[in-house]
């Protein structure tokens, strides 16, 4: 542990929580200015080969990231991101980069191989295992690499994703430097941040296995485990968080700048989380019969981090959440109603399960509607997002949770609906992030449609408590 003297006093600390750089000013293009603060992340960021840019969402990690590549001078930078995300890499490379004609080449599909002679490729996580991309990428060397979303190398049992990024001879082996962009980088628990430790910095853990980490960084408590190819509840199992406070010491002092919304745009205007309460009405008591929530309710009893670790959610978990989430449908709908008749100019709103999505869409269309699911494609996604954002005509942006909350900017909208809420901490709180980031001049308000009394609004109230134990290993001074 890490005497507090030493935590509130390091300079190293201090650094990575800068709003204005000591010295340092990133290249960047005549014309567009960076923040004070992005300069600060990259000073901070260029002392260390491998680093991680940790702003909340929405202040800028993208530009930071290119900051970095404009400093190194590096001839090819490698950019990793979720599929949804190339085209807006490509756009904001153009705008940040300071290469002459800078050239980017974005891998749409595994036929479009590896360029060997761009300045930037882009190239998302799941064509990153593709073994004819991913031997393309080993045969250069990048001096630059770039993990977008970086949670998503955040398992930490490790899989095909995490192997080719983090084994030493995998990725790590062409690279000159890697930078890790993440708001969210533990989205759950502290565990989830392991593998980014490992790939930027191991020493600033000791060098610890993954069960060293788990023994120290939690206490035992209840909670489910697999003994024989059997679920058994065990009141030892290590999933209490603690000595939060020395990671965060020791994310910041050797690998992490990290700044929050608050402090590096205090302008702002905060952001207000708003449940609506629905009434308990005949659909809604039918769903909440089925014996899904009997099951869910019993497994939140004994473990209410149940739904956000390996334990498999069955069918009928699974068949209730989305009976409950057609059951709520018109009563939130009508309520997205009542917002755009009463004068507000532009809604987000995000679910689940496409059913649900599919109601929706037919009943909001006459707004002036733009929709994304996990089938749209990249184009598609981007053409919605553009016309949100520029047509005063299209007043609605609809879709699943996971493809609208990942990397956009949705700064014309200030209202938030969120139908069916994840179960997850921080997801909801992404994608309400696509409209409170920089850019946005109004109040942000959050909708989020609950049932009184019922397991949903307490699951609800976990994900908020979860939320403070990722504040106390990230943020809390």
């Amino acid at each position: 542990m890490i005497p507090a003297d030493i935590i509130d006093n390091d300079p190293d600390v201090e650094a990575s929580r800068a709003l204005r750089p000591a010295f340092f000013k990133a290249p960047h293009p005549d014309g567009h200015l960076p923040k004070q603060y992005q300069h600060a992340g990259v000073e901070y960021a260029i002392q260390r080969t491998n680093r991680i840019i940790g702003d909340a969402p929405g202040v800028g990690k993208t530009a930071q990231g290119i900051f970095l590549s404009n400093t190194l001078r590096a001839n090819r930078t490698l950019v990793v991101c979720p599929a949804s995300l190339r085209l807006n890499w490509e756009r904001e490379i153009w705008r940040w980069s300071t290469v002459d004609n800078v050239s980017t080449y974005p891998v749409m599909k595994a036929a479009d191989g590896i360029s060997t002679e761009a300045d930037y490729t882009i190239i998302s996580y799941d064509l990153l295992r593709n073994p004819a991309i991913f031997d393309a990428i080993m045969d250069l060397r990048w001096d630059h690499l770039i993990l977008d979303e970086a949670h998503a190398i955040k398992d930490p049992k490790g899989n095909q994703r995490t192997r080719v990024i983090c084994a030493p001879d995998a990725l790590p082996s062409v690279v000159g430097s890697t930078t890790l962009l993440s708001g969210t980088l533990l989205p759950n628990q502290p565990i989830e941040c392991y593998n980014a430790i490992r790939l930027c910095n191991w020493d600033a853990i000791g060098r610890a296995s993954l069960e060293d980490f788990r023994n120290f960084y939690y206490a035992e408590g209840g909670g489910w485990v697999r003994i024989n190819g059997e679920l058994k509840y065990s009141k030892k199992v290590r999933n209490v968080p603690r000595n939060l406070e020395d990671l965060q010491y020791r994310l910041r002092k050797y690998l992490m700048v990290r700044r929050l919304k608050d402090d590096v745009l205090p302008e702002l205007p905060p952001k207000q989380w708003r449940p609506f309460p629905l009434a308990l009405t005949g659909a809604i008591r039918q769903a909440l019969a089925h014996p899904g929530w009997s099951a869910a309710e019993k497994l939140y009893d004994m473990n209410p981090g149940a739904f956000n670790t390996s334990i498999p959610i069955d069918d009928a978990i699974s068949t209730a959440r989305m009976m409950l989430g057609l059951a709520k449908v018109d009563a939130t709908v009508d309520y997205i109603e009542d917002l755009l008749e009463s004068g507000v100019e532009k809604v987000v709103v995000g679910g689940w399960h496409t059913q649900v999505l599919g109601i929706m869409k037919d009943k909001l269309s006459k707004y002036g509607l733009v929709y994304m699911d996990g089938r749209t494609s990249d184009a598609a996604k981007q053409r919605a997002v553009d016309g949100f954002q520029q047509d005063p005509k299209v007043r609605v942006i609809l879709g699943q949770m996971l493809p609208l909350g990942e990397g956009w900017t949705l700064t014309a909208a200030k209202d938030v609906v969120i139908a069916e809420p994840f179960w997850v901490p921080g997801k909801n709180e992404q994608l309400a992030d696509r409209c409170h980031r920089l850019g946005q001049k109004d109040n942000v308000q959050v909708h989020i449609p609950v049932v009184p009394g019922t397991l949903d609004e307490r699951i609800l109230g976990s994900t908020i408590e979860k939320d403070k134990n990722i504040y106390k290993a990230l943020d809390a001074r």
